[in-house]
């Protein structure tokens, strides 16, 4: 987002590091990976070369894996005392009670059939495949026939929505329609994977309404049924797999740690309350985490969000030519309530918002000698408009953002920006995957501001 313009000098505060360190370190507590007995999923799309027509039928990226290189995976899994499930089955395995590995297939390509299934087949393992309903059929993806064969020989078929777009820029209309499958096309039991590995409270909802457990991405929350983790798998887990379980598949706390380093670095000028366009009580809009960092009229805007179960612990930090130092700890009371509290270079602070019925939620935060209203909504498919006001400098923010219909199969990765503040700005930014990154500039001078994200 575009960093705020520095408000009037105020006697400046040393950073409250003895008060954030007690929640970076509950934070990172709740974070770490449990050692010993874990599930390690294996995530794939094509089977074979990447360049093979499959392939390129889909578009975007599309991470592969040769039919040798498989198998030798799964021999040296098995090795290591892992039994192979499906993904629901994995779902239902007590934390901590097993080693379980199980191998899962995005989008539905029909190489998983022609060069995955003979190997697993032969191996006795069975197979979890997510197939995007829409391209059954079509050149490239899996038929009919060949889901139900695969089926019959003990794999699990689960949906990777009707047409894979991505599901946090829908309203609740949209969204159902989404994660409805044809009759009869899933397997009893059988999991949603989201694509882009995007979710957030809302979509949650709509998919543990449907499905009775939900795959997300790498830094998913282990133990909660509806984000559960999908690390992708990577070219270096010949030698890696053996060190998944017992370090974690996701590897969170080098991300935590990097995040945050990254962000505190530099100095920062003239103090501020707070960062703008800033719910601490985030809830209804949140996967399992964010990381943004962006650069605009000298100041860096780097901010953490990070889930677990009702609880989300934030980190908001601005360097450059303002400064802010703060932490956040969340808590979803239930129904439409998330409260929050904090410290910050400006003092301690409140929060709390108020989910929308699915189109987003608003939301109040307040600091000594500040109060701020605000509100990020849907009030359509792939338009969002965040707002905010404060009631004590009579000063509002607002930016709006719409995805363009373009590419529809890869969640419309195009978006248009335009917001307000103090000064006018548009821009464009571009999501591949769960990575978003933006380009602003000033519509009153030359200047200009760029932001990146990670959403999870």
């Amino acid at each position: 987002m575009t960093a705020p313009p520095p408000s009037p000098a105020r006697s400046p505060r040393r950073p409250p590091r003895r008060l954030l360190a007690p929640l970076g370190l509950l934070g990172l507590l709740g974070l770490a990976s449990p050692a010993g007995a874990v599930h390690i999923a294996l995530v794939y799309h094509s089977v074979g070369h990447s360049a093979e027509p499959a392939a390129r039928a889909g578009g975007g990226v599309t991470l592969g894996v040769d039919p040798e290189t498989l198998r030798r995976r799964v021999l040296r899994l098995r090795g290591e005392g892992y039994r192979f499930v499906t993904s629901s089955e994995a779902a239902r395995v007590p934390p901590g009670t097993e080693k379980t590995a199980s191998l899962r297939f995005d989008d539905g390509f029909e190489s998983v059939y022609l060069l995955a299934y003979p190997v697993l087949r032969e191996l006795g393992v069975p197979g979890t495949v997510y197939p995007i309903w829409e391209r059954v059929g079509q050149p490239g993806y899996l038929t009919a026939a060949q889901l139900d064969e695969l089926r019959a020989a003990g794999w699990e078929i689960g949906s990777h929505t009707r047409t894979h777009a991505a599901l946090v820029d829908l309203t609740p209309r949209r969204l159902a329609q989404e994660l409805e499958p044809p009759a009869g096309a899933v397997s009893e039991g059988g999991c949603l994977a989201y694509p882009f590995y995007l979710q957030d409270a809302r979509v949650r909802r709509a998919a543990r309404a449907a499905y009775p457990c939900a795959v997300a991405g790498t830094f998913g929350v282990r133990g909660e049924a509806h984000a559960l983790p999908g690390p992708l798998a990577s070219p270096w887990d010949d030698w890696l797999l053996p060190w998944r379980g017992p370090l974690g598949a996701d590897l969170r706390l080098p991300a935590v740690l990097a995040g945050t380093g990254l962000g505190a670095l530099g100095p920062g000028d003239a103090p501020v309350a707070a960062p703008t366009l800033w719910n601490p009580a985030a809830h209804e809009l949140l996967g399992s985490g964010l990381f943004s960092l962006s650069w605009a009229g000298g100041v860096r805007d780097t901010r953490l969000l990070w889930r677990g179960g009702q609880w989300v612990l934030g980190l908001n930090l601005l360097r450059g030519g303002a400064s802010y130092s703060g932490g956040t700890l969340a808590y979803h009371v239930g129904g439409p309530l998330t409260v929050a509290g904090g410290y910050g270079s400006a003092g301690p602070l409140g929060a709390v918002a108020l989910a929308l019925g699915g189109y987003g939620e608003v939301w109040a935060r307040a600091l000594p000698g500040s109060v701020v209203l605000g509100a990020e909504v849907l009030p359509a498919d792939y338009l969002r408009l965040r707002a905010e006001y404060d009631l004590s400098s009579g000063t509002g923010r607002a930016e709006g953002s719409y995805a363009l219909p373009l590419r529809p199969g890869e969640g419309r990765p195009l978006r248009l920006l335009a917001g307000y503040d103090g000064h006018p700005y548009a821009g464009a930014a571009l999501r591949v995957g769960a990575h978003t990154a933006a380009l602003t500039a000033r519509l009153d001078r030359p200047a200009f501001g760029v932001r990146v994200q990670t959403a999870w």
